[in-house]
C-alpha cells in the first residue's frame, strides 16, 4: 500500500515522494493524516543541516499531527477504526506508528487546534522542569511556537508576571494576544539584570543562553528548552553562574519520566493528555498560532518562506484532507 511524504532530500531542497506503508504491528496502529504541523525551529534546523542535527539525506520531518485511526493492532486497546487521535506523526498522508505515541482527541478540541499539539507537550515538559512557584517572575526568551506555549504555560503554572523576549516584534504582539504580561525586545537593559526567578531559553541561541543567565536572579533557574544550535563560548561561570547560585537544567524533550509518579516529571503520555485538557479548556491557545494552513503542493515553498522569517508566518499546517490520496478504499482487516 502506498502514500505520499514530505522529504528533505538535500540541503535546503523539499519533495514530495510516494513510499510503501510497513506492516502493521500488535502495538501499532495505522493512521489517515488530517493535518500535520511544521515545527519550523527544528524543521529548518534539519533541512539546512545547522549544528548538532543528522546532516543525511534523505529526512522525513514532522512530529506533530491530528490523524484517523484505519487499523489498530492486536494489542491495542486504548484506539478503535474510525478515532481521532494526535500522534507524533511525519508529514505523511497514511503512517504506521506506534500506540504509545497517540493520545485520543477529546470532543471540544478541533483537529486543526490540535494538530501543533506537539510542540505545547515541548513547552511543558520544560514548564515542568522550572518548578514555577506562585509569585515567580518568569522571563521566556524566544517567542516562536516553543517559546509562545512556555510563556503560556508558565502563566498556567502560577508565575505572577510572565515576560517574553523576541526582536520580532510581530512575535512580541502575538504572545501579548495569548497572554504574555509583558513583552521586551532585548535582555540588555540594566533593569531586567538578575531580575527573574526562572528564565525559560527557547531559541537554542548561544548568544541568547549567554542571556538568560544575566537576567537570571541569584538562586534563579536557567531551563535550556530550545535545541542548542551551537557552542555557548565566554561564559564566564564563576560570575554569570557559580556566584549568583543559578541552577542550570537541560530541558531536551525526549528526557521525561519513563512510568508516572516520578514527582513533578510526567510522562509523554501525561504531558499530552495535560495538553489535550488545556486546549479544550482554552487555558493555552493554539488556533492563534496557526498561521496558515496549506497543502503538500506549497511544501518547498512554505518552508522557505519559514527561513525569511515572513511577517505573520508562525506555524503552517499541511491540509492532507484537500488531496484525495490514489490508494483507494481501506477497510481494517486489509
Amino acid at each position: 500500500m502506498k502514500a505520499e511524504r514530505v522529504a528533505f532530500t538535500e540541503k535546503g531542497i523539499v519533495c514530495v515522494e510516494e513510499y510503501e506503508i510497513g506492516e502493521v504491528n500488535k502495538d501499532d496502529v495505522l493512521v489517515q493524516t488530517l493535518y500535520s504541523a511544521i515545527s519550523p525551529g527544528t524543521e529548518l534546523a534539519f533541512l539546512h543541516q545547522m549544528e548538532n542535527t543528522v546532516k543525511e539525506y534523505p529526512f522525513y520531518p514532522g512530529y506533530s499531527a491530528c490523524c484517523k485511526v484505519l487499523k489498530i493492532g492486536e494489542n491495542v486497546k486504548k484506539f478503535k477504526v474510525g478515532d481521532t487521535i494526535v500522534c507524533i506523526g511525519q508529514h505523511m498522508s497514511r503512517q504506521v506508528i506506534s500506540s504509545d505515541l497517540c493520545t485520543l482527541l477529546p470532543s471540544n478540541v478541533s483537529e486543526k487546534d490540535a494538530s501543533v499539539y506537539c510542540l505545547a507537550s515541548i513547552a511543558l515538559q520544560g514548564v515542568r522542569k522550572a518548578k514555577i512557584q506562585i509569585g515567580d517572575e518568569v522571563a521566556v526568551i524566544g517567542l516562536g511556537p516553543i517559546g509562545n506555549f512556555a510563556a503560556q504555560i508558565a502563566n498556567v503554572a502560577g508565575a505572577t508576571v510572565v515576560t517574553g523576549f523576541d526582536f520580532i516584534k510581530w512575535k512580541g504582539q502575538l504572545a501579548t494576544q495569548c497572554g504574555v504580561n509583558e513583552v521586551e525586545y532585548t535582555t540588555e537593559k540594566e533593569e531586567l539584570q538578575n531580575k527573574f526567578d526562572v528564565v525559560i531559553e527557547a531559541t537554542g541561541s548561544p548568544k541568547a543562553i549567554l542571556s538568560a543567565f544575566k537576567i537570571a536572579k541569584p538562586f534563579g533557574r536557567v531551563i535550556l528548552l530550545g535545541s542548542s544550535r551551537g557552542n555557548t563560548e565566554n561564559v564566564n561561570f564563576y560570575e554569570d553562574v557559580h556566584k549568583k547560585g543559578i541552577t542550570i537544567v537541560g530541558a531536551h524533550t525526549k528526557c521525561r519520566a519513563k512510568a508516572d509518579n516520578f514527582g513533578s516529571i510526567k510522562t509523554l503520555s501525561k504531558d499530552n493528555e495535560t495538553i489535550m485538557a488545556l486546549l479544550g479548556q482554552r487555558r493555552i491557545r493554539s488556533d492563534l498560532l496557526i498561521s496558515e494552513v496549506t497543502t503538500i503542493n506549497h511544501a518547498q515553498e512554505v518552508y522557505d518562506r519559514l527561513l525569511k522569517k515572513e511577517e505573520g508566518l508562525m506555524i503552517a499546517l499541511f491540509d492532507w484532507t484537500k488531496k484525495k490520496s490514489e490508494i483507494g478504499a481501506f477497510q481494517q482487516g486489509q
